[in-house]
């Protein structure tokens, strides 16, 4: 019985590190500067030439993000790897929505990220959509360098 939780406890331990190490994959995945390719809001598709405006930071946890040269949000970051979908919880630390936190959902690979964020204060995504009346954002991203 003792061998049996010893072995339990080994095979836990292995998959909280792993997760760890996935958690700080993604972290690294999401360094350095993006370019917005798409955006829907609540069931509406955002203009292309504002998508092309769009420029997103992120060093670390932080994450700065800007039409054209103008700042529009500042913020933090914290990602959780261990839901499916993965998760990423966004807190705004600059301008009229500081404090608030966003709850969302992400893909990413080493090219492009997905997100999905709920209104704020509403419940985090289900599913990579934002449908009419959903309230949801949905991003596609693209690394500015390729």
């Amino acid at each position: 019985m003792r061998l049996l939780l010893v072995i339990s406890s080994a095979g836990l331990l292995a998959l909280a590190h792993a997760s760890a190490q996935e958690a700080a994959s993604d972290l690294k995945k999401f360094q350095g500067a993006w370019r917005l390719v798409r955006a829907e809001a609540d069931g509406k598709k955002t203009p292309d030439e504002e998508v092309k405006k769009i420029r997103l930071t992120i060093q670390g946890n932080r994450f700065v993000l800007r039409r054209d040269d103008k700042v529009l949000s500042e913020g933090t970051f914290s990602l959780d790897d261990a839901t499916n979908p993965k998760a990423i919880d966004e807190t705004l630390t600059a301008g009229p929505r500081k404090g608030k936190t966003f709850l969302a959902i992400y893909e990413i690979d080493d090219v492009h990220h997905k997100i999905c964020f709920a209104a704020a204060g509403k419940h985090r995504p289900k599913d990579l959509s934002a449908p009419a009346g959903s309230g949801r954002l949905l991003q596609l991203w693209k690394r500015a360098d390729k």
